[in-house]
């Protein structure tokens, strides 16, 4: 039995999609709170450049190691329930950042922020691997991942609402954030109840022909290391961007903080318009004459060459030139997230969830590794191009590397859901 491009797909489903997309928001808002007002926190803290990254890394160090507990149990456990038991957790923290008083507090709220929201991904794709027929999952991740996007652009449009230019406010924004992630636990009790709750819940019965793999041969198969090549690559393009972009836009690029918030709302609307493009792109070019696998290797090369669109920063062309192009750069990183939700869904429909989660720790480990890195870099060193001209260069070059290994990514012969 082939791919077919027209399976009927229940509308529940997607409104399941739905709910992990606001999610996915309610995440990336918690998250990207400490971007969007960095300059008042340091000031607060008494940061540099190196202590920003420190306070990055120690949520990236949770996340991390909360991402392979993450993978482990969203295998085996009723999905149902995790998601919403992590999404209160990290809104816990997120609402409890906004009383922290002391740098020691700022850290452990983030530590905590990053281990309950380690969950989402790796649940939110194991459900899609569940109920999204094969030829249709990576239209499903680009639509639950927009919610990053759809998250970092509400979230530089409260602060320019709530936060002062003095900074005054910023408390405020971790809690109201915070508190949005009680709304969404209800509403996703009802979206998911009844019979729906049993195809979510848990993984398909084993049958008699089901072949129980275990999870360390995975280690030696291709799929799995194309899959990681390529997750580590665009995980590390991206979060260097959610990181470090702001602070590049305004110690190198000159604007201010007020400005930053637009442009951050730029970048991000740009970068959903990639993610569910590229991921709607993936879905149409499958065909009687296009394989799923064809059509995905085809637009994750689009979608890496997008990547290299910020290269023209060696010539130093002006902010006006740049914003642009990371704004495209963008839409390229989030399109390739698509691909690579699909490529690990089909490593292997047991251990889907792990396997996202050993990619996930292994990106989110050399990020935490970097990010102190590229802030004492910042602290010291300087040049034509800007103080983290440098790592956006290689942060975009990553992509491609990783595209053209996954070249290699072996056909599908048969329908396996």
């Amino acid at each position: 039995m082939t791919d077919s491009p027209k399976s009927t797909i229940p509308q529940w489903k997607w409104y399941v999609v739905a709910m992990m997309l606001f999610a996915t928001m309610i995440n990336y808002m918690d998250r990207q709170t400490l971007g969007s007002i960095s300059t008042f926190i340091k000031a607060e803290f008494k940061l540099g450049e190196e202590g920003y990254g420190q306070l990055e890394a120690a949520f990236g160090y949770s996340y991390a190691v909360f991402l392979l507990l993450a993978g482990f149990l969203a295998d085996r456990v009723n999905l149902r329930w995790l998601y919403p038991i992590a999404l209160l957790v990290w809104s816990a923290a997120g609402f409890a950042t906004g009383f922290v008083e002391t740098l020691f507090q700022l850290q452990v709220c983030r530590i905590i922020l990053g281990g309950g929201e380690a969950f989402n991904w790796p649940v939110a794709v194991g459900i899609i691997g569940r109920i999204i027929p094969r030829e249709s999952r990576a239209f499903a991740n680009s639509l639950f991942n927009s919610g990053m996007t759809f998250g970092a652009v509400v979230t530089p449009l409260l602060v320019l609402a709530l936060v002062k230019p003095s900074g005054e406010g910023w408390r405020q924004m971790f809690m109201i954030i915070g508190a949005i992630g009680l709304v969404w636990v209800v509403a996703w009790q009802y979206v998911t109840r009844g019979e729906r709750a049993a195809e979510i819940a848990h993984p398909p019965a084993k049958t008699a022909e089901t072949v129980t793999v275990p999870f360390v041969s995975l280690f030696t198969q291709r799929k799995f290391w194309i899959a990681l090549a390529l997750g580590v690559a665009v995980n590390m393009s991206w979060h260097f961007y959610r990181v470090w972009l702001p602070r590049h836009l305004v110690i190198d690029l000159k604007f201010t903080d007020q400005q930053l918030q637009y442009l951050l709302i730029a970048f991000y609307l740009t970068a959903d318009v990639g993610s569910i493009g590229i991921g709607f792109l993936a879905r149409k070019l499958v065909s009687p004459t296009c394989s799923v696998e064809r059509a995905r290797k085809k637009i994750l090369l689009f979608a890496s060459g997008l990547c290299l669109l910020a290269t023209p920063l060696v010539f130093i062309p002006g902010r006006e030139v740049m914003v642009p192009l990371y704004c495209i750069v963008g839409a390229g990183l989030m399109g390739g997230f698509a691909i690579l939700y699909a490529l690990i869904q089909d490593v292997s429909p047991q251990h889907t969830s792990k396997c996202l989660g050993a990619v996930g720790a292994t990106s989110w480990l050399i990020n935490s590794l970097l990010h102190p890195m590229v802030g004492r870099y910042a602290d010291t060193h300087i040049n034509a191009m800007g103080k983290f001209a440098p790592m956006i260069l290689v942060a975009g070059v990553l992509p491609l590397l990783a595209a053209l290994f996954a070249l290699t990514w072996p056909e599908h012969e048969k329908e396996t859901k």
